[in-house]
């Protein structure tokens, strides 16, 4: 499998999941999540990893690229998913947070806000880690991977990215701050 194709399938899905988590807790390993806890984690993240991904990449990929020409449309298309996803993705966020040393307090004081506040926020954080990890030279790649995944359901896409977490995940467990898929 193609390494780059993995490692953006694993920031898309890891995006979500990390946002929960204060620095210091990422060194604990992760608890295993469920495929479905996945794909709810990667159906609530789409949007805003496209959009952290548009903000990020559409200068490096011009005018004519597909995310600067229909990527908005392609985040309006996984936006009108991400509600249904919410409260298995919030379940996961707070499972893998509390699972961390020394998370208790964050994951307590987020636990109590509404998910009104709750989900902007981790909107947001996602959004912003895509641009902090993603080099400007894999924008060609990842405007590639956009439009190559454009014409798939969300929910395809969801099951397809899970998948690939999944193959890369094998039979090795999950590095610190990662994500490990609980063994059927």
């Amino acid at each position: 499998m193609n390494a780059r194709i993995t490692k953006f399938a694993r920031h898309a899905a890891l995006a979500a999941a990390v946002v929960a988590m204060p620095a210091q807790a990422m060194a604990a390993e992760a608890p295993c999540l469920t495929a479905t806890e996945v794909r709810a984690l990667t159906t609530f993240a789409m949007p805003s990893v496209l959009t952290g991904l548009i903000d990020h990449c559409s200068p490096q990929v011009g005018a004519g690229g597909f995310m600067t020409t229909q990527g908005r449309n392609l985040v309006t298309s996984y936006a009108a998913h991400k509600d249904a996803a919410w409260p298995t993705a919030r379940g996961a966020f707070f499972r893998l947070a509390g699972s961390k040393a020394g998370a208790d307090e964050a994951t307590e004081m987020m636990a109590k806000m509404p998910d009104a506040a709750l989900q902007p926020f981790v909107e947001g954080m996602i959004g912003g880690m895509i641009g902090a990890k993603l080099k400007p030279g894999q924008c060609v790649i990842a405007d590639k991977l956009m439009r190559l995944l454009a014409p798939l359901p969300p929910e395809n896409t969801s099951e397809l990215l899970g998948t690939i977490l999944e193959l890369a995940e094998g039979d090795k467990k999950s590095g610190p701050g990662g994500l490990a898929i609980c063994k059927s």
